[in-house]
């Protein structure tokens, strides 16, 4: 045998390591798709909660299904003063091993004096420039001083969109101001700005009133 010839044993030993390496790179390719659809399920299921929460009861209903199937942590409350905020966050925690960019949903539901106050929700991608959008749905509460129409700004931040309207915004309106691309939190290059991220924003108010 010539010096440096490969032997039958040699070669089956190194097809099955090829085997194994192949096979592990299709497990974890198969893992990490596992878990951005799990990512993305989740953060739509987030939103979908806030959005059909239009009263207290609604709220307390959402928090407790969601601590049924997440566990009690999953919400975190904070306290200041009369005032109890309920947080939750979906982060795409694969941004860790460098594959996409950090991504973040999080939903805020805030009471006062147990009676809901406002529901917040934002996404937000750490693409550079920061890319966020931030949506605040206000309800009575027996406080007043609501904003009486849907606000959208900063004007010239095509970046970053707020969105502030009262629980008596039109069906069809706020349908549309909960329509975030949770796609962006799995997919974040191509959500380089706020209309990527919440489709239409800068065009919610353009018929508001009609």
């Amino acid at each position: 045998m010539h010096r440096g010839a490969i032997g039958p044993s040699t070669r089956h030993w190194v097809w099955i390591g090829l085997a194994v390496l192949v096979a592990g790179s299709a497990l974890f390719g198969l893992g990490i798709a596992a878990y951005v659809s799990r990512v993305q399920a989740s953060a739509t299921a987030l939103i979908k909660s806030a959005r059909v929460i239009r009263t207290t009861a609604d709220a307390e209903r959402e928090i407790a299904a969601w601590r049924r199937r997440s566990g009690n942590e999953f919400w975190v409350e904070s306290r200041d003063g009369s005032e109890k905020t309920y947080k939750a966050q979906i982060v795409n925690g694969i941004a860790r091993l460098g594959f996409v960019e950090l991504t973040e949903v999080t939903v805020d539901l805030t009471m006062h004096d147990e009676k809901l106050r406002r529901i917040a929700v934002t996404e937000w991608t750490a693409w550079y420039p920061l890319v966020s959008v931030w949506i605040q749905e206000w309800f009575d509460a027996g406080l007043g001083g609501l904003p009486n129409r849907l606000l959208i700004g900063p004007a010239g931040k095509p970046s970053v969109a707020v969105v502030v309207f009262p629980s008596s915004l039109r069906d069809d309106q706020r349908t549309k101001a909960f329509a975030f691309n949770t796609k962006c939190l799995v997919q974040p290059s191509l959500c380089k700005t706020a209309e990527d991220i919440l489709p239409g924003v800068w065009q919610l108010d353009s018929d508001v009133g009609r």
